[in-house]
């Protein structure tokens, strides 16, 4: 499924990505952080889509900054005119950065065990061919799956007023923990002996 990325900060349209499809919903895929599946309108010479307040919209690319020259010699500077402070990021925008966050620390711990990324790791789920990778990929898929249901839970109550605002160190405590069982032992009664001929397909 295909997702249109934007810039954290200025809701700038970045370029496409896929999302991952959702272990829990078939059919259904994951929306990363700072994505949508909206596909940005197309812009005209000089003009850029950005994302405001969950909508695509376009608006003049801005000029490059002017060279600054000096001034005349005893001409006084022009004074810096105060600048108004920003206004706080409202509970979308920090919703943002905590599921960018949760992405963060599922793929360090992908990375963890060498993979890329956790969307690498679950690829090993179904294939058999490294019994170790496998059981990994399917670890890490069902954990995924758990990770993303605490983080929308915790979402859902932070909204309400029933939870605060959890910091980085705060959300991985809150997160559950991966848990990768161990290999299975072979049963040798299972394994042709030495002086068993094993048949030939």
């Amino acid at each position: 499924m295909r997702v249109y990325c934007f810039d954290p900060a200025t809701g700038v349209y970045t370029g496409e990505s896929e999302a991952d499809p959702s272990p829990l919903e078939p059919g259904c895929f994951l929306l990363p952080a700072f994505a949508t599946f909206d596909p940005p309108p197309p812009a005209e010479e000089g003009m850029r889509a950005v994302m405001v307040e969950g909508a695509w919209a376009l608006e003049a690319i801005p000029a490059p900054p002017a060279l600054e020259t000096p001034g005349a010699p005893g001409e006084p500077a022009e004074p810096e005119l105060p600048r108004p402070p920003s206004e706080p990021p409202t509970f979308a925008e920090r919703a943002d950065m905590l599921r960018a966050l949760v992405q963060e620390y599922m793929d360090a711990m992908a990375r963890s065990y060498n993979y890329d990324d956790i969307s690498t790791a679950v690829t090993y789920a179904e294939e058999p061919a490294v019994p170790k990778f496998q059981n990994e990929g399917r670890a890490m898929r069902a954990w995924r799956s758990l990770v993303w249901e605490a983080c929308y839970d915790l979402l859902a109550r932070v909204q309400a007023g029933e939870a605060e605002e959890p910091s980085v160190e705060q959300l991985h405590e809150l997160l559950p923990r991966l848990f990768v069982p161990p290999l299975e032992p072979v049963d040798p009664a299972e394994e042709p002996s030495e002086s068993e001929e094993v048949p030939v397909a």
